[in-house]
């Protein structure tokens, strides 16, 4: 991969480019053409002859992969059915990427900086279209979603994850006065796991069922046209406020959380419904019932965390963790322990209990050499997910295993804190930060390559366990992205659980989490960790057991020397100046002087984002750092120099195209979000904004009737745009909000533009496009909002695809103290080449200064609209007549 942009080529270079492309694209129509004519097709895809070719020609335009689309086309076409077998749509992409390996670099597409375009999502919207040729279904092809399909194939590397903070367990112990050693308070949270393994299909089911109800009782209300009354506005807002992430005082000494949110959201919820008339009322049961039937067993196989993924060379396969296998896995001094996250006995079979009685009896399971369960009789078994068991044959529910007792627990954690103080200490730069540090695309390849029997078991090993805690302490004062660098395992885990003097950090992996839902279990596992710190303080210390804890060794692998490491450098800043009291008030404000202009914090900060480029200066600071390694004259300085020079340069430009990833829940949980990409349409608005603001200072300056006039006119021009920008922001969310497409209501809210804008309704998807949207974007900005009351989520920075044409990654979370908190995650090619001459100090200064700079410029932007807003003619008849 380029490290910095191409060299621009001759005019002959081009040609022959151009020459090798358009014969591998002719290739490519006539593999095609050997399945089968374009006439045959258009029985096969309802499509006019003219349709055809042009969905021939965009496959070969974008997979140019000769004989291989052609055989992919083939295989769709002998399938009688318009479904698509389960795992089909896997193999056919894999396919498809595997011909554009075999192609020569210089005949593709590059970014702008010289990175190759092709890649999963253009892959993907290729076989899209082979679909609609072929006349499959493209809802078969995907049916966890497009977005989980996407997320596979390029949401793969270590880059592509999110991470977020809570408070809540140290505060907790202060607060409470837990005087907890440090045993106890691992304990607590290896306890909050093992239990988590258990209860996450309820979370999600929860979360699931909230989402789908709350929809639907909107949808009732409308159609019962009872949207006017109090009971029923923002009835999702309403829940949103009081949704809790921990049990209250309010819950009963046998409800696990799950338990508690469920009856906390069902009277919520039955306040509500039961004003609906009879008829909304039985509609939407039946609805509700039918959704859950089809889609909620899909939904919780699809974001369980028990599962552990499997890299080849173009996706992540996700593999499920049988519960009485899965592993709660601790580093402690750079060391790994596994701990069973299920009840066992001595020497390590799962236990069942017959029942759930707290004195049921129980007799330890067999497992054979091929890792099957049995019971005493040689019964075959199943496990469900939340430890349910029932004989294979017979389906018969026989009894349930348990998550392991936290006696049990304290103990081994005490072994493992005594095992951690004896050992020797753990060389760097072992196994796990080898593998962590190759690409994924080539993860399969190493580990084959690797002879050392007992580092493939360690490796084995060390993936039953979806979740890590790192209980190495990390220095807070540093970004998100730093802490998270730190040992994490070797990139197959769901999460990873890093520790601080003041918080815990959550490492997650987007294919099982996005933004909001990992936010929501970091909280949770919050709460339930507070919840047994508070128990365990009353207990007294506990023994550790006699037997030596499990622990990898994780030598290095000298094989693994030979891969080549990960290709994304990063750096990232953080910043939590922006005035959110002004913010607010401005927001107040808007309406008050145009009924219909109604901007979320999100609205106002993309909105500034778009034009920032324009206000943008390096601080004096990071000119004389720039200054100084321009004055060292050497190669690789002046190399780095130079791409220092086209990142600023980019970043002054004016309104860039920007990813926002919307929350999907609501309509369909399984879709979990769609990627919209935005450019502000509006290229006048900052001119109208710079005309308001200058004729106000005119007007300052001197009081006359014509400049208030001459600044009245200017603030209305602004106030039009505004709305204008408003209403384009609502309408993007309406088609997230309603699954993905727009509504005829919609199209109605903007309906009222003036002629000259009625185009931007071409620009509104019909439906949004993921793989497009992703393709189209050079930044992402995700807003995470504001947290919930009581919540401890306090910092959060945003996950980056595999796509190097996104080289910054935006997040945004305002906290319960109604701060906000800004980072920014900075790959540009320059990162790489100053990590390279031994300078990530110096890119680490530019990425703040940007970000600083940003904040500083909001403040005041807001500070300046507010004024423009708020200000009031104060001359007199006197000076009119002047």
């Amino acid at each position: 991969m380029a490290t910095s942009p191409t060299t621009p080529s001759t005019t002959r270079e081009e040609s022959a480019d151009s020459a090798a492309r358009r014969k591998a694209i002719e290739q490519t129509l006539a593999s095609m053409a050997d399945v089968i004519s374009p006439a045959q097709l258009t029985y096969f895809s309802n499509r006019s002859i003219a349709e055809v070719e042009a969905l021939q020609e965009e496959v070969s335009a974008v997979v140019p992969a000769g004989n291989i689309v052609g055989l992919v086309m083939g295989g769709l076409i002998r399938l009688r059915d318009r479904t698509l077998p389960r795992d089909r749509a896997k193999s056919d992409v894999s396919a498809l990427m595997r011909g554009l390996d075999m192609l020569p670099r210089h005949i593709l597409p590059s970014t702008i900086y010289g990175t190759l375009f092709i890649g999963p999502a253009a892959v993907l919207a290729a076989y899209q279209k082979l679909l609609i040729l072929t006349g499959k279904d493209p809802e078969s092809a995907f049916p966890e979603g497009l977005w989980q399909f996407y997320l596979e194939f390029a949401l793969r590397e270590d880059s592509a994850h999110h991470t977020n903070e809570t408070l809540g367990f140290h505060q907790a112990l202060k607060n409470y006065n837990l005087n907890l050693s440090e045993v106890d308070q691992l304990a607590a949270w290896v306890c909050a796991v093992s239990q988590a393994y258990f209860q996450f299909d309820e979370w999600l089911f929860n979360e699931w069922r909230e989402r789908v109800l709350l929809y639907l009782i909107d949808e009732a209300v409308a159609e019962a046209n009872l949207g006017h009354k109090i009971s029923f506005k923002r009835i999702p807002q309403a829940w949103a406020a009081q949704r809790p992430y921990r049990r209250g005082h309010d819950a009963q000494p046998d409800e696990n959380f799950a338990q508690y949110r469920r009856r906390r959201f069902d009277n919520f919820f039955q306040s509500r419904l039961k004003l609906l008339p009879e008829t909304q009322q039985q509609r939407l049961q039946a609805v509700y019932d039918q959704r859950a039937l089809a889609e909620l067993a899909v939904y919780q196989q699809q974001l369980s965390i028990l599962a552990t993924l499997e890299p080849d060379k173009y996706r992540e396969n996700k593999r499920a963790i049988p519960l009485w296998q899965a592993r709660v896995g601790i580093i402690l001094k750079n060391r790994y322990y596994l701990m069973p996250a299920y009840h066992s006995d001595q020497i390590g079979r799962p236990v069942l209990f017959e029942s759930q009685l707290p004195d049921s009896k129980f007799y330890p399971l067999q497992l054979d050499y091929n890792g099957s369960l049995y019971d005493l009789e040689g019964h075959a078994l199943d496990v469900s997910r939340s430890g349910q068991v029932f004989q294979k044959d017979t389906k018969q529910l026989i009894g349930y295993l348990r998550p392991a007792s936290f006696q049990a627990i304290r103990r081994q954690i005490a072994a493992i804190f005594e095992h951690a103080d004896s050992a020797e200490a753990v060389a760097a730069g072992g196994l796990d930060d080898q593998l962590v540090s190759i690409r994924r695309v080539e993860q399969e390849q190493a580990r084959k390559a690797l002879s050392n029997e007992t580092a493939r078991q360690e490796i084995q090993a060390i993936k039953y366990a979806p979740v890590l805690i790192n209980w190495d302490e990390q220095a807070r004062n540093q970004p998100l992205a730093h802490i998270r660098q730190h040992k994490r395992g070797i990139g197959d885990h769901a999460l990873t659980i890093f520790r601080t003097p003041e918080s815990m950090v959550f490492d997650q992996s987007h294919i099982f989490f996005d933004g909001l839902w990992g936010m929501a279990v970091s909280e949770i596992l919050t709460g339930e960790a507070v919840s047994w710190a508070a128990y365990f303080s009353s207990l007294p210390q506990p023994k550790p057991v006699s037997d030596p804890p499990y622990f990898l060794n994780f030598k290095p692998e000298l094989a693994l020397n030979e891969f080549n490491k990960v290709a994304t450098v990063e750096v990232s800043a953080e910043n939590d100046i922006v005035d959110m009291k002004t913010l607010d008030m401005l927001r107040k404000v808007l309406p008050k002087r145009h009924p219909d202009l109604k901007l979320t914090v999100n609205d106002v900060l993309v909105l500034y984002r778009c034009a920032f480029g324009l206000d943008y200066r390096p601080s004096p600071g990071l000119e004389d750092a720039l200054f100084e390694l321009n004055m060292q004259n050497k190669p690789e300085t002046h190399e780095a120099h130079e791409l220092i020079h086209t990142a600023l340069a980019k970043a002054q430009q004016n309104n860039p195209s920007i990813v926002i990833p919307m929350d999907a829940m609501s309509a369909r949980p399984q879709e979990r979000l769609y990627p919209t990409t935005f450019r502000n349409p509006f290229t006048e608005l900052w001119g109208h904004y710079q005309e308001a603001s200058d004729t106000l200072e005119r007007y300052y300056r001197d009081k006359t009737q014509k400049n208030w006039a001459d600044f009245s006119a200017a603030r209305r021009a602004l106030l039009a745009q505004l709305n204008y920008f408003g209403q384009i922001m609502r309408a993007y969310k309406r088609v997230a909000l309603e699954g993905g497409s727009t509504s005829t209501a919609m199209m109605k809210l903007l309906a009222h533009l003036p002629n000259s804008l009625l185009k931007l309704l071409d620009e509104i998807p019909q439906r949004v496009d993921i793989l497009n949207e992703v393709l189209k974007g050079e930044e992402v900005f995700s807003n995470g909002g504001r947290v919930a009351r009581s919540s401890s989520i306090s910092r959060f920075i945003s996950a980056k695809d595999d796509n190097y044409n996104k080289a910054l990654v935006w997040g945004v979370l305002t906290d319960d103290n109604d701060v906000m908190h800004l980072s920014l995650r900075d790959f540009r090619p320059h990162v790489a080449a100053l990590r390279s001459i031994n300078r990530p100090d110096l890119a680490e200064l530019i990425v703040q200064d940007y970000l600083d700079a940003f904040a500083s410029g909001f403040n005041q932007f807001v500070q300046r609209l507010l004024d423009i807003l708020n200000a009031n003619a104060t001359h007199s008849v006197e000076e009119v007549a002047a």
